[in-house]
């Protein structure tokens, strides 16, 4: 092994050197007041805000989960956002539920994992543990923290009790990909065992039934149920516009080409979209060769990861939220595996695994650091809380009905502003948009104008328009599609310039990070 490869050994795969307990709440500490910061200068953009709507509809639990069904999503964000909200009442248990799993994620890792804390502080300032799942208020964080959990539960639970079951059975229910990775460690699990066997029997050829089997095929059992609740919960889906169009492509083709170049599907937003797929697809099935000392766990890692490149070609295209669930899964499979990785001294493979994984983290704290820098300059994910201060400076703004183009920019308003908003193409006041090809798809500038002057008519109240297209840059008559191939939008130069007559833009709002940006009009 050459001196630089000893010395990254040394300082990032070796066993945790001491279990002193003030460097670990320093590094706590700083990571309260890393993610803190990047909280107090985060605006909920839709998909986030949406979630809580939802998770706040029906009277009881019951008819929330029916409103839950076919969403896309399983329910226990959704029950956690409604439970603190029952206890506290405000809309800001959002961040508070998403910090608060996000500490504990954090806190298992610092104070339970196996690692040294060099990889420690790569982990907690990468990407996903910095902001995508603790500041950004979504459904994935939960995904880690079970995980993790797994990992620490795994020595002591793997021959006894269901603990492990349940957690699993929860995972199942955090999100899709969780759900992928439920399979991938019930193969784990069950190769673990097995190899444990064969290693504690080398007398007795083959293998035979055990108690300990048996207690696996219960927790099996718990957590195929868990996937099964998950599956029932999302299906069948309402929001048709997500699905795959393969009217012009073949799935079997997408198919074989995730298996072989899975940096070319969503997993390459680990990379952010940065290295070409198949050098993506290198660093990815490199960065599991680190297991190889813990060959199970090498396994698992690899079907994972073809098993969730797979679901991404086929099911569903995916984002950086949910390729990181696989680096979790990946990180899972070290923690558990450390005490073989961390002495495997010799092995060209096993130490090609060990760069990568760490060129894999360092992109992660790359990111992280770019979050920060974007929190520290102000760059926002939605301009609905300028629109909230907006109306908010002005009494006659008090009770408007607000009206948008496209319709789901309204989705993160009911975060900051408590007025009716009106979802243009279902004609009906709402603030969660339904994402189908059913119903009206194409809409112009002068139906917009038709909507706004029926409502100031009907509700007698002002009539705020809030329009992501700038008229004064958009091409006349040109076809604007506004996402997943859904719905279309135009505007003829006699509509902008019956637009114009009949409003007045009282703020053009500057770019976000997302496309939720807008000019704010008020009907005459």
């Amino acid at each position: 092994m050459s001196r630089s490869l000893q010395i990254l050994d040394d300082w990032f795969f070796a066993p945790k050197r001491d279990r002193r307990s003030w460097p670990d709440l320093l590094l706590l500490a700083g990571w309260i007041a890393l993610a803190g910061f990047q909280i107090s200068r985060h605006v909920m953009w839709r998909d986030e805000v949406r979630a809580l709507t939802i998770a706040l509809n029906g009277d009881d639990v019951i008819a929330m989960l029916r409103g839950l069904h076919g969403e896309g999503h399983p329910a226990l964000w959704y029950l956690l956002l409604r439970g603190a909200h029952a206890v506290f009442n405000r809309v800001e248990v959002l961040p508070g539920v998403a910090f608060a799993v996000g500490l504990v994620t954090v806190a298992l890792l610092i104070f339970r994992s196996p690692f040294p804390r060099p990889l420690v502080l790569l982990l907690i300032t990468g990407h996903a543990l910095l902001f995508e799942y603790v500041v950004m208020a979504r459904n994935y964080g939960i995904s880690a923290l079970f995980l993790f959990a797994i990992a620490a539960c795994y020595p002591a639970h793997r021959d006894r009790g269901v603990l492990l079951g349940m957690l699993l059975l929860l995972l199942a229910n955090t999100n899709v990909v969780g759900a992928i990775m439920v399979g991938a460690f019930l193969l784990f699990w069950l190769l673990d065992m097995l190899a444990s066997q064969r290693e504690t029997q080398l007398d007795t050829p083959g293998w035979r039934w055990s108690p300990q089997l048996t207690n696996f095929a219960i927790n099996a059992i718990i957590a195929t149920i868990g996937v099964a609740i998950c599956a029932v919960t999302m299906l069948p889906t309402y929001n048709d516009a997500a699905a795959r169009d393969w009217s012009h492509a073949s799935p079997l083709t997408a198919a074989i080409l995730s298996l072989v170049n899975p940096g070319a599907t969503s997993l390459g937003a680990l990379f952010a979209n940065l290295l070409p797929g198949i050098a993506g697809s290198v660093l990815l099935f490199a960065a599991t060769l680190g297991l190889l000392p813990r060959r199970p766990a090498f396994l698992a890692a690899i079907a994972a990861l073809l098993l969730t490149s797979l679901f991404f070609a086929v099911a569903a295209n995916g984002a950086y939220r949910h390729a990181a669930v696989w680096l979790c899964f990946l990180i899972t499979l070290y923690w558990i595996g450390w005490s073989k990785v961390a002495t495997a001294s010799d092995g060209l493979l096993p130490a090609i695994g060990r760069v990568s994984l760490l060129l894999v983290l360092a992109i992660q704290t790359a990111a992280g650091i770019n979050d920060l820098r974007n929190a520290a300059t102000g760059i926002v994910a939605s301009r609905s809380a300028d629109l909230g201060r907006l109306i908010a400076s002005r009494a006659d703004l008090a009770n408007a009905v607000i009206l948008s183009e496209p319709e789901y920019l309204v989705e993160a308003l009911p975060y900051y502003v408590r007025n009716p908003v009106y979802l243009a193409r279902d004609h009906r006041f709402g603030s969660v948009v339904i994402f189908s090809r059913k119903g009206r798809m194409d809409s112009d500038l002068g139906e917009t104008l038709r909507l706004a002057r029926e409502l100031r008519d009907t509700r007698g109240a002002p009539v705020i328009i809030l329009l992501a297209y700038r008229l004064d840059e958009i091409t006349p008559d040109q076809i604007y599609d506004e996402g997943k191939d859904w719905r279309t939008f135009r505007a003829s130069a006699a509509q902008i310039r019956d637009f114009r007559e009949a409003t007045t833009m009282i703020r053009r709002f500057g770019p976000a990070r997302t496309d939720e940006s807008f000019d704010v009009y008020l009907l005459n």
